[in-house]
């Protein structure tokens, strides 16, 4: 009765010690593995950068073209004194002065090259008149010459046959003598002309460089062709222009500075390699900005470059993106930030579960369900993602319930 009695206790304590473990592995289970029930609601993915502000059309305010003239061989001036950056402007309005210095010195010098190259001309005509004078004297001897000759042999006919041929030798020498005398003053006629016209041309030449000296004078002067906001344009090492900095008169290089017109505005912003694939032109975007709290203006996205380019602010590939505003604002400024959220998907009505929720393996993706106490892997096809959540195209229904976090090696 007691061995009996004792092995009733001791199955029971076996019962109880089951339970007790099978409880404490079901408490471990729930505690290791937290559920999200799926549902469907709305569901929104952006990708999102920073950008700058600028009116989609503007003004350049190029270097004048005259101080890029090689001839004048001005290669960089300084800026005396330059309008305040930002500031409104209407048109002819003071935009920048720019040191003159350099042009009055070369101007200086071509007057004093003027002044040798005219003496040099009067000089040159002087000697051609003299010498052309000459010549014409010697051809008029000469043709008196032939007129002495010409009588000498009309009477020889009175004279022996030796003497007939003496004249007629003497005359016929005569004949070459003026014919050589006007081959001799038509080529140093032309001889002389062609100095004079070299000199001619030196001194219109020099004339014509001061004149754009006197023209680059004035331009030294730069006033705003038209109405707009004034934006200074960077050197080459990327620094605004400033007062004091030197600017280069390259006539074909960027702008001195812009007049945007912010009646239509666009974000101009910068997307990496990675992420370019996933935006295109079209897409919507919502643009705040930092400086204008609460302000939130809606755009797309108008133009993507094809070629991707380097970026001091990246490590990587970036490519230009600019996003046109659907409307301005009377606090947006040309060069504003701008917080450009670019939306990839955006769906009323879609299933969606946290991030952690998804496994990849071997480029499939994967979920793991909580099935009546089991678990199930299964496939699903995802979509974009946002910070938290990924859109589920496929493989799961409202209701399902998601393992988060799953530990594989348990499974």
């Amino acid at each position: 009765m007691a061995v009996k009695r004792k092995h009733i206790i001791i199955t029971a304590a076996v019962i109880c010690v089951i339970a007790i473990a099978a409880f404490t592995g079901s408490l471990t289970t729930s505690k290791s593995e937290k559920i999200y029930v799926v549902e469907k609601g709305p569901f929104e993915a952006t990708l999102t950068c920073k950008g700058e502000i600028n009116g989609l059309v503007s003004t350049p305010i190029p270097m004048p073209k005259i101080l890029g003239d090689r001839e004048l061989r001005i290669w960089e001036l300084k800026i005396l004194d330059l309008a305040q950056d930002g500031k409104y402007v209407k048109k002819g309005d003071f935009i920048m002065q720019l040191d003159a210095s350099q042009i009055m010195s070369g101007m200086r010098q071509e007057r004093q090259n003027l002044e040798t190259a005219e003496a040099d001309l009067k000089n040159a005509r002087i000697d051609s008149t003299v010498r052309l004078t000459a010549l014409r004297e010697d051809i008029k001897n000469a043709k008196l010459d032939l007129e002495y000759n010409k009588i000498d042999l009309e009477q020889s006919i009175y004279e022996s046959a030796a003497y007939q041929r003496k004249a007629q030798m003497t005359y016929k020498k005569a004949e070459n003598t003026i014919a050589k005398k006007k081959r001799d003053y038509q080529l140093e006629q032309n001889k002389l002309k062609m100095g004079v016209a070299r000199t001619e041309e030196r001194v219109k030449r020099s004339q014509e460089k001061i004149e754009k000296f006197q023209q680059a004078m004035q331009a030294a002067r730069i006033f705003a062709p038209e109405d707009g906001i004034v934006i200074f344009g960077e050197s080459w090492d990327g620094s605004k222009y400033s007062k004091d900095g030197d600017i280069s008169t390259w006539s074909n290089g960027p702008p001195i500075a812009t007049l945007p017109d912010m009646s239509e505005v666009i974000s101009e912003t910068y997307v990496k390699e990675i992420d370019i694939s996933k935006i295109k032109v079209g897409d919507k975007v919502r643009v705040s900005f930092d400086a204008l709290e609460g302000v939130i203006i809606s755009g797309n996205i108008n133009s993507i470059a094809r070629v991707g380019e380097d970026h001091k602010d990246f490590d990587m590939k970036v490519f230009k993106v600019l996003i046109h505003l659907d409307e301005s604002n009377d606090g947006l400024k040309p060069a504003m930030s701008s917080n450009n959220e670019i939306i990839l998907a955006q769906k009323e009505e879609a299933l969606f579960v946290p991030l952690k929720a998804v496994i990849s393996e071997n480029g499939e993706d994967f979920v793991y369900l909580s099935k009546h106490g089991e678990t199930e892997k299964t496939p699903v096809t995802t979509g974009f993602e946002n910070e938290e959540f990924v859109l589920i195209e496929s493989g799961l229904q409202e209701g399902d319930k998601v393992i988060l976090s799953p530990v594989l090696e348990e499974i």
